[in-house]
């Protein structure tokens, strides 16, 4: 199986490539190797590599900063996914999206459901969930996951 991890360099991305399988073959892509802030850059990675999966791991994920830099923050978290799904439903991949919390407005006081509507505060929730109506909407359920966080911890 080949897959292609974005955010190599990031917390969740050095986790991830800890953890790969033996038998994995991982293509690993920091911000050197892959913009995300281009989704030709995207659509070229898979259609050169091909991967079985993208792990979607890179983000913008500055949060307060998104306000002062709303259209680098919507490029990487809203038209990378975009842009990884479009050359994936062409290529036969699939996509694991991550994902925040920051899609709903923190006013609930209980957890949300996975079906719960979305309503993001600030251009980063906007940012995230754009780019997860973007994957459901062009692989579906049966091609893509959304893995939604509130936060990320551990060793690295």
């Amino acid at each position: 199986m080949r897959v292609l991890l974005t955010g190599a360099n990031g917390q969740l991305g050095q986790a991830l490539m800890v953890a790969k399988p033996k038998p994995i073959e991982l293509i690993a892509c920091g911000r050197a190797e892959l913009d995300l802030a281009s989704p030709q850059a995207c659509s070229e990675a898979v259609r050169f590599y091909r991967p079985d999966w993208v792990l979607n791991a890179g983000a913008y994920t500055a949060v307060d900063k998104a306000e002062s830099e709303p259209e680098l923050a919507l490029a990487v978290n809203a038209g990378a996914p975009a842009a990884f799904a479009e050359a994936l439903a062409a290529t036969g991949g699939r996509l694991l999206q991550v994902s925040t919390d920051f899609v709903f407005n923190g006013a609930q006081g209980f957890p949300y459901l996975p079906h719960q509507a979305v309503e993001p505060l600030g251009i980063y929730g906007i940012s995230k969930a754009r780019g997860e109506a973007a994957v459901l909407e062009l692989l579906g359920p049966q091609l893509s996951c959304v893995l939604r966080t509130s936060w990320l911890y551990g060793p690295i």
